[in-house]
């Protein structure tokens, strides 16, 4: 095995922020992909999910009709067009824009159906409750119907979280900098030492997505994941 190949500092360097300046890329890319792309598709994400659940009709057929085209093509062929189909129409996209594009649209579509979900499973007790008490509307569903909502849905969240920054290595087909094609360029660069390269790799990607893992896990307390939700419900 020639770890000592891979491990020089160089190479740890650049699997840690690529070629930062004037590049960013490696895992601080591939975590600002990642923290970018859960942000945004959450966001979009919910609203999607709830325009699907309680929209009127031809709310429900637009979001309907935005998560079944974008749940049934691979996310690949997403971040192709998203980077080489601008070009067309006069505009240039960056590599790192089409990537989060891609990825932010892409898992929108499966947290929209994870929310529309959570939301079925809302007591319809507790929503005649929250209209006894003279909840408006808004209120019934930013502090009844979306806290119960996304409580019982945080197990799926967080393989939909997972697999979002696991996606981010298929930026490496248009060659942006992230943490695969950092890999894929020293490995290219060494040829005699592939298995130590992906093996790195691979245990890159594990720390991180048991990290996040991790960190999903603390919002199964029912009182620190109110008190977050609220915070940013105010």
């Amino acid at each position: 095995m020639n770890w000592d190949l891979v491990f020089t500092a160089n190479n740890v360097r650049r699997l840690l922020i690529g070629d930062f300046p004037p590049e960013l890329g490696g895992v601080a890319l591939t975590l600002t992909l990642a923290v970018i792309g859960i942000f945004a598709s959450t966001i979009i994400g919910f609203a999607v999910g709830y325009a699907r659940f309680a929209g009127n009709r031809p709310v429900r057929w637009l979001a309907t009709g935005y998560v079944e085209f974008l749940r049934n093509i691979p996310l690949l062929i997403l971040i192709f067009w998203a980077y080489f189909a601008p070009p067309y129409f006069g505009f240039a996209p960056s590599k790192f824009g089409s990537v989060l594009f891609a990825l932010v649209l892409f898992n929108a579509a499966y947290i929209a159906e994870v929310l529309r979900g959570g939301l079925l499973s809302v007591p319809a007790g507790q929503i005649e409750a929250g209209r006894a008490i003279g909840m408006s509307p808004v209120q019934q569903v930013l502090y009844v119907m979306l806290p119960i909502a996304a409580y019982n849905v945080i197990p799926a969240l967080t393989g939909r979280y997972i697999t979002l920054l696991k996606n981010t290595s298929l930026a490496f087909l248009i060659g942006l900098a992230e943490l695969t094609e950092i890999g894929r360029q020293i490995n290219n660069r060494l040829l005699t030492a592939p298995i130590e390269v992906y093996a790195t790799l691979l245990a890159i990607y594990f720390l991180l997505n048991r990290s996040l893992s991790a960190g999903m896990r603390l919002f199964e307390n029912r009182g620190r994941f109110n008190r977050v939700f609220c915070f940013f419900a105010r």
